[in-house]
């Protein structure tokens, strides 16, 4: 049995005579071999076929290819070939080996696994030689999702009628049709990710005994045709579900007819959206999971590219309130919104969670706004409702420690979260290192790193706002290197005694 990384390994099999040798590196003597072009530096490593190849040739090539179980197609990359990282096949040897019709129509007679990741056209051919009955498991990106693959991707039912793991990348909404056909000719699928099927292939999938993980892609410009006078859902038990949609209507519209009873539900959205869309959303979750299964929920937005449009993203907890309804949940990810809460908010908010191991309230982007914080009076309730927290996120307010730091002490003395190890300060800023540090070493006395929002600003033409990010970004880093340094230090001590 073998895993083949890439098709090249294979080419080297073959007499030196029939192949070329990679160019290591570029040499006065070899500098008239390529294009000065990035394409053509990148052929210039990658190795050929220098003649044809012989009964003889194809003989030897086929002994090795029978004992293949696994291949991978990488993903082109120039770069990477500029950068003398991965040699790689010309794209001419590998359709001399799999596309032309010298060679062997199943080339790899027991192939179990295949992964396409090379995202172009040009070597389609290849690909419809591996497939084969065979096949088990079949990963395929395609950038564009051309004529020709979608053509190839119709019969794939019949063809590998032993799929068990199916994982493609986001298609055209003109595909989808073709993707709901040949997905109820499965009926071994553990593992399915696809683009938005029908309400046909949901219900054949539903039914499927094995099915364990679930992932829908829906594009822009799908449509799930769903009759309107339908009250009939189609019901999922799986342990993990998931759907990456081009906007928050069309999730919504492809989470109507489904109700799902699943451990964990990755939600994204590729474009931004707005706070009644969002509403909307978050609102309807316990409409469509199971809450007393869900143990791990993550939304994901896109974030906006327009900043001064902030008002229209930012979310106050009564978005979430239905949420707390999921009194299961190990891990909540709402990081990617522009969340506005309170110290009394979140705490009426996390007490619906004892279990809670992952909690990102933070935001994972700086709006460079001013919007409602988590005190360290509110980090201290956190910690002591949600004691076996691991991760946890919160826009932390940092200016108690100067109005009244006696105040903050009192607030937080004796409460510790002493299983968390990270934390994401959201949009923080930090004017005292040592008082900081001092503060949250006593909270967290495991803490090992501290991270902050990423900078939301695209304005090129104000550098200084970068800057300034990056100043506080240091400042973080400061504090977390204080905590190691003073969690040393009593180690040190301890070892003493």
């Amino acid at each position: 049995m073998a895993h083949i990384p890439t098709l090249d390994v294979l080419v080297l099999c073959l007499p030196q005579d029939a192949r070329s040798q990679p160019i290591l590196r570029l040499t006065l003597e070899n500098f008239d071999q390529f294009k000065f072009t990035p394409s053509g530096i990148a052929a210039a490593f990658k190795v050929r076929l220098i003649r044809p190849l012989t009964d003889s040739d194809w003989a030897t090539f086929q002994m090795y290819a029978r004992r293949v179980r696994s291949l991978t197609f990488e993903k082109d990359n120039t770069k990477s070939h500029m950068m003398l990282r991965d040699h790689g096949l010309h794209d001419s040897a590998a359709l001399a080996l799999l596309g032309s019709p010298a060679s062997p129509s199943s080339p790899f007679p027991l192939l179990r696994e295949l992964y396409w990741k090379d995202k172009r056209d040009v070597l389609l051919p290849c690909l419809q030689r591996c497939i084969s009955t065979t096949l088990t498991r079949l990963v395929i990106h395609s950038e564009l999702w051309p004529s020709a693959m979608v053509n190839l991707v119709a019969g794939l039912g019949r063809a590998c009628p032993k799929i068990k793991e199916f994982r493609c990348s986001m298609p055209t909404a003109g595909a989808c049709a073709v993707l709901s056909d040949f997905v109820t000719c499965w009926d071994d699928l553990e593992i399915l990710e696809t683009g938005a099927v029908n309400v046909q292939a949901l219900q054949h999938l539903a039914s499927l005994k094995h099915l364990r993980e679930l992932t829908m892609l829906v594009p822009e410009g799908h449509s799930l045709d769903l009759d309107p006078a339908s009250t009939s859902s189609v019901m999922f038990s799986l342990d993990e579900f998931g759907i990456i949609a081009a906007s928050v209507e069309l999730l919504l519209t492809f989470l109507t007819p489904l109700q799902v009873s699943a451990k964990s539900a990755q939600l994204n959205i590729d474009t931004a959206s707005n706070v009644y869309y969002l509403d909307q959303l978050l609102s309807s979750l316990t409409g469509h999971f199971n809450p007393n299964v869900l143990e791990s929920l993550h939304v994901g937005v896109y974030r906006p590219t327009d900043p001064g449009n902030h008002a229209l993203f930012e979310l106050t907890i009564s978005a979430f309130r239905n949420i707390r309804d999921f009194t299961k949940l190990t891990s909540l990810d709402l990081s990617s919104m522009h969340v506005s809460i309170t110290d009394d908010e979140v705490l009426d908010f996390v007490s619906a969670w004892p279990k809670m191991e992952h909690l990102y309230l933070d935001t994972a982007w700086d709006w460079g706004v001013a919007h409602l914080k988590v005190t360290f009076r509110g980090l201290a309730g956190i910690l002591e409702r949600c004691p076996n927290l691991r991760s946890l996120g919160v826009n932390l307010d940092t200016s108690a420690l100067h109005d009244s730091p006696a105040y903050v002490n009192s607030q937080c003395n004796g409460i510790t979260g002493e299983k968390v190890t990270d934390l994401n300060v959201g949009s923080a800023e930090c004017d005292d290192v040592e008082a900081t540090g001092t503060l949250l070493a006593r909270m967290c006395p495991n803490l090992i790193h501290i991270s902050r929002a990423g900078i939301n600003n695209t304005d090129e033409d104000n550098p200084s706002i970068h800057e300034e990010w990056l100043q506080g970004d240091d400042r973080w880093q400061e504090v977390e290197n204080f905590i190691v340094q003073k969690r040393s230090e009593q180690l040190e001590q301890e070892c003493a005694l």
